[in-house]
């Protein structure tokens, strides 16, 4: 049997040691400072932006202390999720911080790039402070819970006799005293219901047929038929101040509400009545108010609309005559039974069902659909109802609070003496 010498076994435990080292050197170097640098530059992006973000909702938090007091207990409410979503990137940056400290990345490192994240005088590119789509979705999940969003609710689209009359009359000239104005002429259909301009037309009239409030725009009609609707014009003259068949209907005008079914149907008729808008200057060649003297009756203007389109029947435009469309929906036959409660509620029921916000991507986006937004407006979104605090006044479903804030935007007839009011719409 052959000798083993102690030369050569301590030779061989030498050359197994440094071939040791050599595999172990490699591995020791990966994981000490190779794989922690690899993890913080891959993740470097989103950490910036995390951090940037989640810096300046915290900023935003202290300084809205000093306008909480403002606020009526709803808005701080809303307030309070606002801020709470704005701190969902410090969550993420938490946990994305806690996973590179698992990978070896110093806490050194992170503190410094967090400085230089939260130190950039450009931070934060808010269209960008996150670029993961599941963690967008998973933010807005969390949205969608605390604010209670879900898709506007739609009623169906029949078109039945009194959706045909009142489609009919929303685009009739004859319902205006000198036939050459629709509702469509200011709620025009090209520019989403209003008008485009940033005061409302009025007709050319005498000084006194003018209205007696500030000009304003001209309002859209969509969604209004929506239950946090209680009031309507700009200044909220007209209001719901309980239930349509309780008699809770508020004019300005002397006009009885019996039998109008909603706020929307009592508006319709309104400018039909109002010199400066549909009735145009009263006098012998006004056929809705032939009266030169005094101020035009509503009841007495709104009950000539009828009679005037039972007339223009007798000229065989349409088959479906407008006698043949009220009597299919209210079971009236002559123009004298017509009431002003009929004109509005079948314009109403237009209204309400063909200006509906149908199928919107933000709609589609709460309903489960997560490919309907981009993540553009997926950012966006979180903007609004977090960090950017849109939602404390811009709240609900149709995103506005129904409340009148003072905008700071004076009358320009007279600066010094008129600061508007106006709700807040969506």
């Amino acid at each position: 049997m052959k000798r083993v010498r102690p030369r050569a076994v301590l030779d061989l435990l030498t050359r197994i040691s440094i071939i040791g080292i050599g595999l172990y050197l490699p591995v020791w170097l990966y994981l000490a400072e190779l794989r922690p640098r690899i993890a913080l530059y891959r993740t470097e992006k989103d950490l910036r932006t995390l951090a940037a973000a989640c810096d300046q909702a915290l900023r935003s938090a202290e300084a809205t202390e000093e306008t909480r007091a403002q606020l009526d207990p709803a808005q701080v409410a809303r307030l309070d999720l606002s801020l709470e979503i704005g701190r969902l990137p410090c969550k993420s940056y938490s946990t994305l911080t806690e996973q590179l400290l698992s990978e070896g990345v110093s806490r050194h490192a992170l503190a410094a790039l967090n400085l230089s994240a939260t130190s950039d005088p450009a931070y934060p590119d808010l269209r960008a402070v996150l670029v993961d789509a599941d963690q967008l979705d998973a933010q807005l999940r969390v949205t969608s819970r605390l604010f209670d969003l879900a898709p506007l609710p739609l009623k169906e689209y029949p078109r039945d006799a009194k959706f045909q009359l009142g489609e009919r009359l929303f685009f009739e000239p004859l319902l205006s005293g000198q036939g050459n104005r629709t509702c469509a002429t200011c709620h025009a259909l090209i520019s989403a219901t209003a008008d485009g301009a940033a005061l409302e037309t009025h007709l050319d009239v005498s000084p006194e047929w003018l209205p007696g409030v500030p000009a304003r725009n001209v309002p859209d009609l969509w969604n209004r038929d929506h239950n946090d609707v209680s009031t309507m014009l700009w200044d909220g003259r007209l209001q719901a101040v309980s239930a349509a068949d309780e008699g809770g209907l508020l004019l300005p005008e002397p006009l009885p509400t019996t039998g109008f079914e909603n706020l929307m149907a009592l508006q319709s008729v309104r400018p039909i009545f109002v010199p400066a808008e549909m009735l145009g200057e009263p006098g012998a060649g006004n056929v809705l108010a032939p009266e030169a003297r005094g101020t035009p009756v509503p009841e007495a203007v709104l009950s000539r609309v009828a009679t005037r389109l039972y007339e223009d029947d007798e000229r065989g435009k349409d088959t479906e005559t407008y006698q043949r469309l009220f009597r299919k929906t209210y079971g009236v036959g002559a123009a004298d039974e017509v009431r002003p409660a009929h004109l509005g509620n079948a314009l109403a029921h237009y209204i309400e069902i063909a200006f509906q916000s149908r199928d919107t991507p933000w709609d589609l986006y709460l309903a489960g659909d997560l490919s309907a937004l981009s993540a553009d407006q997926k950012s966006g979104a979180l903007i609004f109802y977090g960090i950017g605090r849109c939602a404390v006044c811009h709240a609900g479903d149709v995103f506005s609070d129904f409340g009148f804030h003072s905008v700071g935007v004076s009358d320009f007839r007279d600066v010094n003496r008129h600061a508007r009011l106006t709700p807040v719409l969506g």
